[in-house]
């Protein structure tokens, strides 16, 4: 009897720790699966965020060639079409022409020469506005307000309550980004008015920007994202930013957070 006792105890030994083996098996298979689905679920997500910065890094790159282009073909159209007519209106001067042809002669230059100094100026102002340069984010898009508000197409009111601002190198990104979300209300929003709101936290300068146009959904986002959307984000990527579409009754409303570096 204890014979048998002993080898019925031990045969539960054997079949408890056959279960145990196999249960620890068990355990540490799908520890190794949850592993592997997790490592190839992180290389997927690294994958379409770096699939996502080479787009953005594309992005940037078109809208600096297309920059270029344009800055190329002004200069090509307009101030070089204006130095070709001054070279011409400078071989009609020679000693034998009369006064009265050198004073005709010589205003006509004077004349291209100052359309000349405006179209680089212009040139110039579309680099770099020399209004931010000399006075300051804030005092640049108070003149970009002006200059929307000139055409009649839409009312822009412009409020600013910031307190801590974004560092000078960062303006001109900021400035860009908002050229961009007027420019694309303008072109596709139908809309009668443009909010532009400054405000800032101890860690972020924000910017709430809201049309009264057509809008869209949510869900609609990635279907609308055309080049000025994805410009804008590749700004956002150079400055660490981030935006958020908040679905509003008329038109949208972009709410943008720019870290403050102290």
């Amino acid at each position: 009897m204890d014979t048998s006792e002993s080898t019925l105890t031990l045969q539960i030994i054997i079949i408890g720790m056959v279960v145990l083996f196999v249960l620890s098996l068990g355990v540490i298979v799908f520890f190794i699966i949850y592993q592997r689905r997790l490592f190839a679920q992180q290389q997927k997500h690294q994958q379409i965020e770096a699939e996502y910065q080479r787009e953005l890094l594309q992005i940037a790159i078109q809208s600096e060639e297309r920059e270029r282009t344009r800055i190329g073909k002004e200069l090509h159209d307009d101030v070089g079409a204006l130095l070709t007519t001054t070279k011409l209106y400078l071989s009609q001067i020679s000693p034998e022409a009369s006064p009265e042809k050198l004073q005709a002669t010589t205003e006509k230059m004077y004349s291209l020469f100052d359309t000349m100094i405006q179209g680089v100026r212009s040139i110039s102002q579309d680099l770099r506005p020399v209004i931010l340069e000399r006075l300051g984010l804030v005092e640049a898009v108070k003149s970009l307000v002006a200059t929307v508000n000139a055409i009649n197409m839409v009312a822009v009111n412009f409020e600013d309550f910031s307190r801590n601002t974004i560092s000078k190198e960062n303006e001109l990104n900021v400035y860009r980004i908002l050229q961009e979300l007027i420019n694309n209300t303008l072109k596709h929003a139908k809309a009668t008015e443009i909010s532009i709101i400054f405000k800032s936290d101890i860690t972020n300068f924000i910017i709430i920007y809201k049309d009264d146009g057509v809008g869209f959904h949510q869900n609609e986002l990635q279907q609308k994202k055309g080049i000025g959307l994805k410009n804008i984000e590749s700004r956002l990527s150079v400055l660490s930013g981030s935006f958020q579409f908040e679905e509003v009754s008329k038109g949208i409303k972009i709410t943008i957070h720019i870290p403050i570096i102290s």
